[in-house]
Formats: C-alpha cells, sequence, structure tokens
C-alpha cells in the first residue's frame, strides 16, 4: 500500500508540472511596412540570399509575424533605475521574428537564421518601456536578437547578426510591464507618425568571402495577442502522459480488482 501511495504521488507531481508547462502562454502578432535603403555587399553568399537579391526588396512593402514564449523569458530586470522599463533577456530561443516579401522570401531578423552562431551565448531580449518626463510620453515594446563575436574582436571589427522589432505609442498602451500584452496601432506610411520599426543587420565571412547586409522598414500596422492555442495541450502529449500513469498505477496494483 505504502509503495502504490508513494507512485501515486509521484504521478501527481509529474501531472502538475505538466499541466503548468502545457497551459504556457505564447504571445504572438502581425506587422508590415516599408523597407528603406539596403546595404548588401556579397549577401549572395549567405543563406539570406533571396531576401538580399539585387536589393529587389530596397523601398518595397513587406509584412511580418512574431510570437514568443513567456514561459522562457526568465525574470524582469531593469539595468536603467530611472527608467519605468523591464528588461526579459535569456539565451534560449525564445524569441522569433520573420519577415516577408512580396514573393515570400522570408528572413528571420530575430534569431541566427541558418548560419552558425558567432558566439557561444546569443541572446533573445524583449524590452517593455513606458517613458514620461512631462513634455515627451511614449510606450513602448521591443523584441530583440543580438549574436556578436567574442573579445578581442566586436562590433566594430567582428562578424555578428542582429536584428530587431519595436512597436510605440504617445497614447497609453501597455498593460503593465509584463509580457502578455495586448494591443493594435496604425497609421499612414510617410505620414511622419511612425508606431514603430523594424531592423536587421549582419556583418561575417562565408567560404572565405566578407559579407555584409542592414536595412530598417518602418512599420505602419502591428498587434499583438495571445496565442488561441497556447493554453490547449496537444493530444499526443496527454496520451503519453496518461498511458506512463495507467502503467505506473497498474504496476502498484491500484487497477487491479480486489481479491477475496
Amino acid at each position: 500500500m505504502k509503495k502504490s501511495n508513494k507512485i501515486i504521488g509521484c504521478a501527481l507531481v509529474f501531472m502538475s508540472s505538466f499541466c503548468c508547462s502545457a497551459f504556457a502562454i505564447i504571445m504572438e502578432g502581425t506587422f508590415s511596412g516599408i523597407t528603406g535603403e539596403f546595404i548588401n555587399e556579397n549577401m549572395d553568399v549567405t543563406p539570406d540570399a533571396k531576401f538580399f537579391h539585387e536589393n529587389q526588396n530596397q523601398y518595397q512593402p513587406v509584412t511580418g509575424s512574431f510570437w514568443y514564449d513567456t514561459d522562457l523569458s526568465g525574470p524582469a530586470y531593469n539595468d536603467y533605475p530611472s527608467l519605468d522599463l523591464a528588461i526579459y533577456s535569456q539565451e534560449y530561443d525564445w524569441v522569433h521574428t520573420t519577415l516577408v516579401d512580396a514573393k515570400g522570401e522570408s528572413l528571420e531578423i530575430t534569431s541566427r537564421g541558418k548560419l552558425p552562431y558567432f558566439s557561444k551565448h546569443p541572446k533573445d531580449s524583449i524590452f517593455v518601456q513606458r517613458f514620461d518626463d512631462g513634455n515627451t510620453f511614449y510606450d513602448s515594446l521591443s523584441l530583440s536578437y543580438g549574436d556578436f563575436s567574442p573579445p578581442p574582436q566586436d562590433r566594430v571589427s567582428g562578424p555578428f547578426r542582429t536584428g530587431g522589432l519595436q512597436a510605440r505609442s504617445n497614447t497609453p498602451i501597455l498593460d503593465g510591464r509584463g509580457l502578455v500584452q495586448n494591443f493594435e496601432l496604425s497609421s499612414e506610411l510617410n505620414d511622419n507618425k511612425p508606431i514603430g520599426d523594424a531592423h536587421f543587420e549582419t556583418r561575417g565571412v562565408l567560404n572565405g568571402v566578407s559579407y555584409r547586409g542592414d536595412f530598417r522598414v518602418q512599420l505602419n500596422e502591428f498587434e499583438i495577442h495571445i496565442r488561441d492555442s497556447a493554453s490547449v495541450p496537444e493530444p499526443s502529449s496527454l496520451f503519453l502522459f496518461l498511458g506512463a500513469l495507467i502503467f505506473l498505477l497498474l504496476r502498484a496494483g491500484c487497477l487491479l480488482p480486489a481479491r477475496d
């Protein structure tokens, strides 16, 4: 009896941890805008060649999507006490932002893409900030990725890959300084009232060829919400768990009929 109670206890602990992970909150959203000038130096040698090909996406409309896992963000911190700011930064691959051009070619701007890491510790980060000094006010949500070669090389001389996405508003849009947010922004392109931007920049050497790519995107639409399916466990995961639980209970004799 003691053995069966111990097994059931372990199963319940496992079930509670399973449920917590199964109900993690995933945030997602979409955006659109128009690109600016491209810097394209031998980007045709990289896996991102199609997006940069002959600067065909320079001054062109683009769309994009993003998602991040709030369970992998780590605790919030603030290196700038004078600012109303929360920073979430981890080395896990927990922030994903994809840019798509009119032909359907995509570019990952907040992850390493198909290239090897430049450093051992690439970081995904999100910044949630409200600025108000009495004269200027804005709320901003920024997603970023940085992979820089370690010292003695640096961003000035060494290889790197970095990108980001920022939504910004002169009216309140943030619900606290957490990662769970829900808002929409829009504006007319080139109306001098940008609602945010996206950027991508990289430099390195591949197969003996030095390359560099750089561009920015002025946003005219941005929205973020909780992914509907984020709190629904996958059926396959449930079946695996239930199968293991039934096996444990059978081993313990908990599901066998009582003997006279």
